[in-house]
This record gives structure tokens, sequence and C-alpha cells, in this order.
């Protein structure tokens, strides 16, 4: 699996490479790189252990010639904080992470920009079971915490609103390593699929 993901990876950046070259023999430009900043939020949408998950999250990155992403991000469940049952009673589960976000744009200064981007980061997980009789206050009878590694490769649209507010829609997967003796969730269960909805300010 790791080698799978290592080579999945060094492909997609050799492939965005490619795409944004005129041709394979062209030269490179001695004019020094240029550097824009790009910052924004989103919204995101996942499903471990096949139960849906609501995120909010942000994201900045510093953005070389208009091709490489050089950043990174942080996100948070919300909402319900992801309720599932557990031995039979209602429980809820806490996910934050953060870490190194880097990709390429394909299309650089274009209305419709495309890129290719993989997120690096390190979270934790906490969870809490509660219970209360009539008349006693709501106690924590069990709780669990773990930290956890994911790897996130993805695609990603942006769709240029104005000068420099762009909407941004992408789809990945999430990779997880770490989980260890966790009796509620492990490695395979928070592997997922994930989509994003939110805005970029800044120019590519």
């Amino acid at each position: 699996m790791k080698n799978a993901l290592l080579v999945a990876l060094v492909s997609m950046f050799v492939v965005t490479e490619a795409i944004g070259q005129d041709t394979i023999f062209s030269r490179r430009s001695t004019v020094p790189s240029k550097i824009g900043i790009i910052g924004g939020m989103y919204f995101d949408l996942s499903s471990p252990k096949q139960e849906l998950c609501y995120s909010i999250g942000g994201r900045g990155a510093a953005v070389i010639d208009h091709r490489w992403i050089i950043g990174g991000f942080a996100q948070a469940n919300i909402a319900d904080r992801f309720v599932y049952q557990y031995i039979g009673l209602p429980a809820r589960i806490y996910l934050g992470q953060g870490g190194l976000w880097v990709g390429r744009f394909i299309f650089p200064e274009k209305k419709l920009n495309l890129a290719l981007s993989t997120s690096i980061s390190g979270g934790g997980f906490g969870s809490e079971l509660k219970v209360s009789g009539e008349g006693e206050d709501v106690q924590t009878i069990d709780a669990y915490s773990t930290e956890f590694f994911q790897c996130s490769p993805q695609a990603d649209v942006f769709v240029k609103l104005f000068p420099k507010i762009n909407l941004s829609a992408s789809i990945g997967y999430r990779l997880t390593l770490g989980m260890k003796y966790n009796p509620i969730i492990n490695n395979q269960q928070m592997n997922s699929l994930f989509t994003q909805v939110g805005f970029i300010i800044g120019s590519f």
C-alpha cells in the first residue's frame, strides 16, 4: 500500500508537469520566479465508518510561477459531530487535523483552472459515550482518544468569479495510518472519499 501510494504521488506530479509545458523540448524561462499568496475556506463532506461527517476548514498557500502550490490547511468536524452507535448507545466522534497542502495548477491564469494536489496531515480523534437516567445529569461513561495521520490525493476545480475570488470544488480520498488501540474505529474505517466546496481569494 505504501509503495503504491508513493508511485501514485510521483506519477501525479510528473503528469501535471508535462501538461503544464508547451512541448517537452520547450526552454525553461530565465525570468525570476513569481510568488503569489492564496487562501480561503471550504466545507468538507466525508464518510468515515460509513457515516456522514461534516467538517469546515481553511487553507492557504504560496503559488510559485502561477503553478506550484505549497501551503497548509486545518479542519475540524462540525454539525452533529458525527453521531454514531457504540454498544447500542448514542456516542459522538470529534475529528480535527492539519498539515501540508501541495500541488500544481494545470491551467494557470485561466477562468477555469484545474489542479492536482495532496494534503499530508496529522490529527486527533476523540469520542464520548454519554448516558443519563431520569432526573440525573448527563455523564460520560466511556471515552477514547487517538492520534492519526492521513495522506489525501485530490483533484480540484477553480472557477474565477471575480478578479481575485474563485469558487473551488474538490474530490479526493483519505488514506489513514496510526489508529492504534481504538475499539471504535480503525485505519480502514477511517479511509474515506471526500468532497469539498468553498472559495479561494488570491491570484493564481
